[in-house]
């Protein structure tokens, strides 16, 4: 059976790749597509029994290929607005730099953080109800960090796109989304119940109905009919893995893109393109220094040589500058929680 391996060296550490077979990718692949699909649903599709793939998802979790099972909120029908932040750090102690990340870790209003190599060394996301809320949460931050951090730039999230990890199985991306988030969202309203059913699913996306319902002391056919309530009202957009993206592929990067003269017809042109490479999982409009961040997955660095240089030259009429950012390691990602409302 055929496996793949790729070793690859970072300023931190030795970053081996896991050993896959084609039923490891489409297992993997599957729970990407939708992490609360049963067992015996993915079982059919990849010609295993459920005991098999239960062994093999456990073996994920044990090695740190699957760090979560994440719920993709949209945050926007909640009141929310969504920010990047990058950040240059300087004259910070590694020690210095963990309690740092452990700090904004803490915070429920940051959704995402990540170390770099590249024009930044730091990036996290931001949920306020606010851009005053994001002010006091950034002079908070500066007050408290200021002395390290050398640069600053802040990309206000309009919209969001991820795409299937359609590499691992080795097939173009569909025509079809997987998960789309922000952009112009009528605010649902939802009560204490469906908001502490949102707080478990955002934990962990694979939790069953009937754990929810005994914790919330509510019955399992509520629990179904609530959370298929914020399905419909596109609250709950899809529920996906969260992998460590260096142990799946080998690189991780992050595009920053600025764009000129677009309209509309060169707008879809380029979401088009994007969503039928299958190396890039994740398309983000912004507001900023940059128009555009690709989250781009890849073997090694000749691989993203070459998309990138297949992407410039289609998109040169538009395309003015970028900037690359190898991402090697997260530390959180989580859509929602519970203490942010």
């Amino acid at each position: 059976m055929k496996t793949d391996i790729f070793i690859r060296y970072s300023s931190y550490s030795l970053i081996m790749v896991s050993i896959l077979d084609k039923k490891d990718k489409k297992i993997l692949y599957e729970l990407d597509l939708d992490s609360r699909q049963p067992l015996t649903k993915i079982a059919k599709k990849v010609q295993l029994s459920r005991e098999s793939i239960l062994y093999r998802i456990k073996k994920y979790q044990n090695e740190g290929i699957i760090r979560d099972y994440l719920t993709v909120i949209d945050m926007a029908k909640l009141g929310f607005i969504h920010h990047k932040i990058y950040i240059k750090l300087h004259n910070i102690t590694e020690e210095q730099e963990k309690k740092f990340i452990q700090s904004l870790g803490k915070n429920p209003n940051i959704s995402w953080i990540s170390s770099c190599d590249g024009k930044y060394s730091l990036i996290f996301g931001t949920t306020t109800k606010s851009v005053i809320e994001l002010n006091n949460l950034m002079k908070e931050i500066d007050n408290k960090y200021w002395k390290f951090i050398k640069e600053k730039d802040i990309s206000a999230i309009i919209d969001a796109s991820h795409f299937d990890r359609s590499y691992l199985v080795e097939k173009e991306n569909s025509s079809e989304r997987k998960a789309y988030w922000g952009g112009k969202s009528e605010k649902v309203k939802l009560d204490d119940i469906n908001f502490e059913i949102l707080n478990e699913l955002s934990k962990n996306s694979r939790v069953s109905s009937v754990e929810i319902a005994e914790k919330l002391k509510i019955s399992p056919d509520a629990v179904i009919q609530r959370i298929k309530g914020l399905e419909r009202s596109k609250v709950v957009i899809n529920y996906m893995v969260w992998p460590n993206v260096n142990k799946l592929t080998g690189l991780y990067y992050k595009v920053l893109v600025t764009l000129h003269s677009m309209n509309k017809e060169k707008e879809n042109r380029l979401k088009s393109y994007c969503l039928q490479n299958p190396n890039i999982v994740y398309m983000v409009n912004s507001f900023g220094q940059w128009q555009l961040e690709l989250d781009i997955e890849v073997e090694n660095m000749e691989q993203f040589r070459d998309l990138m240089r297949k992407f410039l030259n289609r998109f040169s009429d538009v395309v003015s500058d970028y900037s690359p950012l190898n991402i090697f390691e997260e530390y959180k990602f989580r859509f929602f929680e519970n203490n942010i409302v």
